[in-house]
């Protein structure tokens, strides 16, 4: 009985040994942890830390963004000058004297002198300058001559000469070989027609209009042959080709619908007509206000002509 006491008692103490084992195991881990764990301040200053750290950039570029923008232009601005050289000033024209002669071809003058001698200002040269993109036509009436922008003719016309500046980029020298064979024959001419200034006019619209129309039926017989063929057979290459020369007759026609409106400007200013009686004005003749039928039957004619052009690329387009 003793033994059985003795071991219930030691069976007794060995269980709270383990209980008590048990329980300094299972406290120990959270006793530590809470005396390892972070002080509650400490993510703060890591988020102070971080942010103070990117601060100073964002700040720098809100506070700086002109002098950044200010040195980016001026950049650019140095690049284009250093890559500008003295020829920029310089013209390329070709000549044409009272008698209907070329005086010279390709003669480089520059920009200041052609004001000077022509009595224009520098705004003006910029509508003929041949490096300028410029794809509206336009007629210039100025004291002494008029600036003719049309197409591949850039002109300035005088009572007494014919200044021709090279169009840069074009590909066509046949056209502007006929076109100056055409001015020089015509200028030649003696007799009491139209005075020399609408007779360099008629040939500048002459080769204007002979472009517009070999192009016209140039457009016409690539969309009637492709049409065609699209009868016998419908197939991917073909509707491609199709898009690109409906994009080509667009443009087209907007060119000259353009030719037909800087036209169709002249004849709405009676006073611009007046002044383009150039002979007239520099041999004093006195000319009647708003007398200027010769001229009018002139512009009148092209437009009407550069209008049918208008027309048919229109007809093509809606059939």
């Amino acid at each position: 009985m003793h033994r059985a006491l003795w071991s219930h008692c030691a069976s007794d103490v060995k269980r709270r040994n383990v209980f008590s084992a048990l329980y300094s195991v299972l406290t120990r881990p959270v006793i530590a942890s809470t005396c390892q764990r972070r002080p509650p301040q400490f993510l703060p200053a890591t988020r102070h830390i971080s942010w103070s750290f990117r601060q100073p950039q964002a700040q720098e570029f809100i506070e700086h963004p002109d002098n950044e923008e200010d040195v980016a232009r001026a950049a650019i601005l140095d690049k284009v000058m250093k890559g500008r050289q003295p020829t920029d000033l310089m013209l390329r024209c070709t000549v044409l004297d009272a008698e209907g002669n070329v005086k010279t071809i390709s003669g480089q003058f520059k920009k200041s002198d052609l004001c000077a001698e022509h009595r224009l200002n520098a705004r003006d040269l910029r509508k003929i300058d041949s490096r300028v993109p410029n794809l509206v036509p336009t007629i210039l009436v100025r004291k002494e001559a008029i600036l003719v922008n049309m197409l591949h003719i850039r002109a300035l016309v005088k009572a007494d000469a014919v200044v021709l500046f090279d169009t840069y980029g074009s590909a066509d020298s046949r056209l502007h070989s006929v076109f100056l064979y055409h001015l020089e024959h015509n200028l030649k001419t003696k007799g009491a027609g139209p005075p020399y200034e609408f007779r360099a006019l008629e040939s500048i619209l002459l080769s204007v209009l002979s472009a517009l129309e070999a192009e016209m039926v140039f457009i016409r017989n690539l969309i009637g042959g492709l049409l065609a063929e699209m009868e016998d057979s419908i197939d991917h290459d073909r509707f491609k080709r199709l898009l690109h020369y409906s994009r080509r007759l667009a443009s087209f026609k907007n060119r000259a619908t353009l030719v037909e409106e800087a036209i169709d400007e002249v004849l709405s200013q009676d006073e611009d007509m007046d002044a383009m009686y150039l002979s007239d004005k520099k041999n004093g003749v006195e000319r009647a206000k708003h007398d200027h039928e010769e001229l009018e039957v002139l512009l009148e004619s092209f437009s009407k002509q550069v209008e049918e052009i208008v027309n048919e690329a229109e007809n093509i387009e809606v059939r």
